[in-house]
């Protein structure tokens, strides 16, 4: 006769759900919940830094394309030459008023909160009118709206507060009420902002006759003019609009996801500790 061995005991339905609600009274919440914004926090900001990275190797790996070799049915091209008006069209330039195609501007205040201080932008924005890049006589027409601007800084004006800015600066904080002169402080609780904040004036801007490389998609465009090819870039993934060359598009690209996927990995480290002794009253 063989031998009897004992049956393991089966947990019970009531044994589960005991142990299952002992393991949630042990998780402290606020912990639980700092881990998990983190966590939340890390993944986004790392998916960003990534969606960088992955634009700037297809922006190097864009497939070069002359404007008189385009049919309208490519994918991620790049072209380069000269960036010439549309019509005569161009937009202000914000410090100046000097005629440009595409512009992006930062005004920033140096506050202090607490012990440390930092800048804050307080106005900014971005424009772009239809633009021609052409290469040996031949043009191709760009319409920048959903392009995203790789753009050298042309204009950085930094003032303390009370200094006189410059002409070209004092007719733009004059047109615009979101960026009036720089004042005292003001307090916030315990912390003062602004005391005698200094100002840091921004500018990038494509003018007509620079250099520009564009990486998009190309779509047909019958209506084109004399002097244009029958297509248009108006699109892409990615699409980028730059004054400098592919490769140190690509660069900024990268430099500009480097960031993002540091503060995301210190995230996700933080989640993990934050997190370690609710995995572990569940495992």
């Amino acid at each position: 006769m063989s031998a009897l061995h004992p049956v393991a005991a089966v947990p019970t339905p009531a044994a589960v759900v005991s142990s299952v609600s002992t393991a949630v009274d042990s998780v402290e919440p606020v912990p639980t919940a700092i881990g998990v914004a983190a966590l939340v926090t890390g993944l986004a900001v790392i998916a960003y830094g990534a969606a960088g990275a992955r634009d700037a190797i297809r922006v190097l790996r864009a497939t070069a394309t002359g404007p008189a070799e385009l049919d309208g049915a490519e994918r991620r091209i790049r072209v380069t030459g000269r960036a010439a008006e549309v019509d005569g069209e161009t937009l202000p330039a914000p410090f100046g008023g000097d005629p440009c195609l595409c512009v992006e501007y930062d005004v920033s205040e140096l506050r202090s909160q607490g012990k440390g201080q930092s800048w804050v932008t307080i106005d900014g924005g971005e424009a772009g009118v239809p633009f021609r890049v052409d290469d040996g006589g031949t043009g191709v027409r760009v319409d920048p709206a959903a392009a995203s601007f790789s753009l050298d800084v042309d204009e950085k004006v930094k003032l303390d507060a009370g200094e006189e800015p410059p002409e070209r600066v004092r007719g733009f904080i004059d047109a615009v009420d979101a960026v009036d002169d720089t004042e005292t402080g003001y307090e916030v609780g315990p912390l003062t902002i602004g005391d005698d904040p200094r100002r840091r004036y921004v500018q990038r801007a494509l003018r007509p006759g620079d250099e520009v490389t564009v990486v998009g998609d190309s779509e047909a465009f019958p209506d084109a003019p004399v002097g244009e090819v029958k297509s248009r870039i108006a699109g892409g993934s990615p699409f980028v609009v730059s004054d400098a060359s592919a490769r140190r598009t690509a660069l900024g690209l990268v430099g500009g996801a480097v960031v993002p996927l540091v503060l995301g990995a210190v995230a996700l480290v933080v989640a993990a500790l934050a997190l370690s002794p609710a995995i572990a009253a569940f495992v």
